[in-house]
């Protein structure tokens, strides 16, 4: 009887294996270079479109985008850290660098928000708030809609490696996706744009991570799904 059960097994799964073909192992550095390509790729077409702004080596920049385009960079390192790593199915901890980049980078319009109402509320400083308020900057929208654009060619690129792979958390990977594609999106774009006011760089130029954090854990999935 035991004989019968270890040549059924055998049998078995020589009958899995008989349609097994090798397949090319899925590193992470593959995936980094092309989430970085597509990040670089992004960049390029943002500035043939809109231009290089040279402030940035004039000095001309403001402390605040320094701060949020830093914050961005780091978010966007961490992420793209953590997404190939996770298209490697694997047991044990994970790291959170990535949640806690983004905690960093929400400081960024949470702290603008308070300055800005503080201003309002004090009679000394209420016409800081008031210039703030009147500020074209302050309401220039379309810099959240040019960087969640330009992170769609990061979000292509993530999906094509995590395809490949076998992500065991379909909804991290899709986290991670939109934090990457979001940040070094923004990033891609926010490098040609001269607006470096604190309300404009802290809000529109972080929207990005926002839209594609929802989008990529809503999408993503159901995209790279095994």
């Amino acid at each position: 009887m035991t004989m019968e059960k270890q040549q059924s097994r055998e049998a078995l799964i020589a009958a899995m294996a008989a349609d097994m073909a090798p397949v090319q192992r899925v590193k992470p550095s593959q995936g980094a270079a092309l989430i970085a390509f597509a990040a670089v790729v992004a960049s390029v077409c943002c500035i043939a479109i809109f231009e290089f702004w040279t402030g940035q080596i004039t000095g001309d920049a403001s402390p605040f985008f320094w701060i949020t385009n830093g914050l961005l960079l780091l978010l966007g390192a961490s992420s793209v850290s953590g997404l190939v790593s996770s298209a490697l199915p694997r047991v044990g901890s994970r790291g959170n660098a990535p949640f806690w980049s983004a905690g960093m980078l929400a400081l960024a319009p949470i702290s603008a928000f308070i300055t800005v109402l503080s201003w309002g509320l004090n009679n000394e400083h209420a016409h800081h708030a008031a210039n703030v308020m009147n500020d074209p900057a302050t309401w220039y929208w379309e810099c959240g809609v040019y960087g969640s654009m330009a992170g769609a060619i990061v979000a292509l690129a993530a999906v094509l490696f995590l395809r490949r792979g076998a992500p065991v958390s379909l909804e991290r990977a899709g986290w991670l996706t939109g934090l990457a594609a979001g940040s070094l999106g923004a990033l891609a774009y926010n490098i040609t744009c001269p607006l470096d006011t604190l309300a404009h760089v802290a809000f529109w130029h972080t929207v990005p991570v926002l839209f594609w954090a929802v989008a990529g854990r809503l999408a993503v999935p159901h995209l790279i799904r095994w």
